[in-house]
């Protein structure tokens, strides 16, 4: 809190005395003069997070573009750690592992001292998506239920330890885990996905299908799991043209790299439909 105070005290304090003075003494041109300089100053003092915010709105609507002021503020020297973390994070969503990796074993190498324990949690939930990515889900799931260990809950961990859990095949223990987040966030999308995935994987298609009818009467997810997962349990239970619907909605959301539904798995599913459809 004391660096804080001090750190506001020397970027607004110092330059308003500065420029203050300078005009009252120096005159308007001088003083003119110390304003760019110390506008100057200040944008280096803070150019990280000048970067780092431009970054993370940039890549709402152009990963390219957000990479590449994160890469800026990374570039300085003095980027936020906690902020290296959402960087590795952003990496890691559009599937670049390696990178990623190495600024999160860096991160908390070099600064570990200033992270909570939080954010090392939150690292160590990147470290498990990176292994699932890698094929490796036993890994995953042991470095998640380590965190999980911990007494630590968020929404992020519920979605994706409960994945995890559906995917290993393992379906009572993801059942039991699957109903404690809902406790602990029934208003979740994404948990509420996986719950319907979770009841598709024990062949119980109406209460999969009770699921998706609420999700949808809320308002369309952005995400294709939901839209693949509605039109699978819609085709279960013969409701075919309905189905196809949602099958072609789906190939209308983007496949992003952490997705466990690609557009292919969709096109041969939209084809079955079809194919019964005209029988």
């Amino acid at each position: 809190m004391l660096n804080k105070i001090f750190n506001i005290i020397i970027c607004v304090g110092v330059p308003y005395i500065a420029i203050t003075w300078s005009f009252k003494n120096l005159g308007t041109a001088i003083g003119f003069g110390v304003t760019i300089l110390c506008f100057m100053a200040l944008f280096i003092f803070f150019r990280p997070k000048i970067y780092t915010i431009l970054g993370r709105n940039k890549y709402l609507t152009n990963h390219d573009a957000g990479f590449n002021y994160m890469e800026k503020a990374y570039a300085t020297g003095r980027m936020n750690p906690q902020d290296i973390l959402i960087y590795a994070y952003m990496l890691i969503r559009d599937g670049h592992l390696v990178k990623a990796e190495r600024l999160i074993a860096g991160t908390i190498h070099q600064n570990k001292n200033k992270l909570s324990e939080k954010n090392l949690l939150a690292a160590d939930l990147n470290t498990a998506i990176i292994l699932w990515k890698r094929n490796d889900l036993e890994g995953a799931i042991e470095k998640m239920e380590g965190v999980y260990n911990t007494g630590y809950r968020s929404t992020v961990l519920y979605q994706t330890l409960g994945l995890f859990h559906i995917l290993s095949g393992n379906l009572e223990k993801a059942e039991s885990f699957m109903n404690e987040a809902m406790d602990y966030n029934s208003d979740d999308v994404s948990i509420r996905d996986n719950l319907g995935f979770l009841y598709i994987k024990k062949g119980e298609f109406k209460k999969a299908k009770e699921i998706y009818d609420k999700i949808f009467e809320e308002g369309a997810p952005n995400f294709i799991e939901a839209f693949y997962n509605y039109a699978y349990v819609l085709e279960q239970i013969g409701d075919l043209e309905k189905a196809e619907s949602y099958y072609q909605k789906a190939l209308g959301c983007p496949e992003r790299f952490l997705s466990t539904v690609k557009l292919s798995l969709v096109e041969i599913a939209l084809s079955r439909v079809e194919e019964l459809l005209k029988k």
